[in-house]
């Protein structure tokens, strides 16, 4: 239940486009957290046999990597100059995602932005970010908003760490379990409180609808027991003084997930759930995180 946490390097996809630019901005940010190296990757293969935008292979490979090392070199600059990060950078002849995936499928973890503008690939939700939060067996962030210098666009990003929470969705199922634990990881290691956010929304029967105080006291009851019991059950994986905060909220999972983590540092969710964050699947709860969110997301399986 704990999660995959590699020990080695964090892979992030770049395009030259802003959303990448962020999403390498918070992978160097985090990297410096974890004492690692980041291997920055653009994947140029376009699937077929043809030439992608009239050029050939070796003139595409050339402009990406020139792409490529101009956006590391930027964001570099843009970092602190006391704290560097061993970087890596890697043109991939294989189509963006499954680039990453190819690259990243032992990594602590893949970073992709939340939109790319199709330089080389776009990295947007719904393509690229979709598919290898779908399909990686590691942890994947959706860089986007958060804290930053320079404002959303990528020019001049760099993002300073501000003491604030990590928020976890978490339904007592294998995967938010792992996505608690991971969070707590990540919490611990900031300095930060962790929030774990558990969500109930039931339909009342017409009949109570005029009286529903006992009906919705019950199931606020039942779902603080839920989320007890997941708390309890991963106690022993979570780091030593970390007591998670408790939120339950009488919402949908997004509203709720969204709502908490608006102030948070870094929003977390299991790949798939059930129960009090129903189907947690990409293309309901944590695709709609995905979208919406104004901090980075994370998206965790259990391994």
């Amino acid at each position: 239940m704990t999660g995959h946490r590699g020990t080695g390097e964090i892979v992030v996809g770049v395009d030259g486009s802003p959303g990448s630019q962020t999403a390498l901005a918070w992978a160097l940010a985090e990297a410096r957290w974890h004492g690692c190296a980041v291997r920055v990757v653009v994947g140029i293969g376009s699937g077929t046999s043809e030439p992608v935008w009239g050029c050939g292979a070796d003139e595409l490979a050339d402009q990406a990597s020139h792409m490529l090392h101009r956006t590391v070199t930027e964001a570099i600059e843009a970092g602190p100059a006391d704290r560097p990060v061993p970087v890596a950078e890697q043109v991939v002849d294989q189509p963006a995602a499954q680039a990453l995936l190819t690259v990243g499928s032992d990594a602590r973890m893949i970073v992709v932005g939340a939109r790319g503008r199709g330089l080389l690939h776009r990295l947007r939700v719904g393509s690229v970010s979709r598919s290898v939060a779908v399909h990686a067996p590691v942890p994947v962030v959706i860089a986007r908003g958060g804290i930053a210098r320079g404002g959303d666009d990528g020019a001049g990003l760099g993002f300073d760490r501000q003491p604030r929470p990590v928020v976890v969705g978490v339904d007592g199922s294998p995967n938010s379990l792992a996505a608690l634990v991971w969070a707590a990881a990540e919490a611990d290691q900031r300095g930060v409180e962790l929030i774990a956010v558990h969500a109930w929304l039931a339909a009342l029967p017409v009949p109570f609808a005029e009286a529903p105080v006992d009906i919705t006291q019950a199931l606020g009851d039942q779902a603080g027991a839920v989320l007890e019991r997941a708390i309890t059950a991963v106690r022993d994986a979570l780091p030593a003084g970390l007591e998670p905060q408790r939120r339950i909220l009488p919402c949908s999972p997004s509203q709720a997930l969204l709502a908490t983590g608006q102030d948070g540092d870094l929003v977390v969710v299991g790949a798939r759930g059930h129960g009090g964050f129903a189907e947690l699947l990409l293309g309901s709860v944590s695709h709609q995180c995905m979208i919406h969110s104004t901090v980075p997301v994370a998206i965790i399986r259990s391994c």
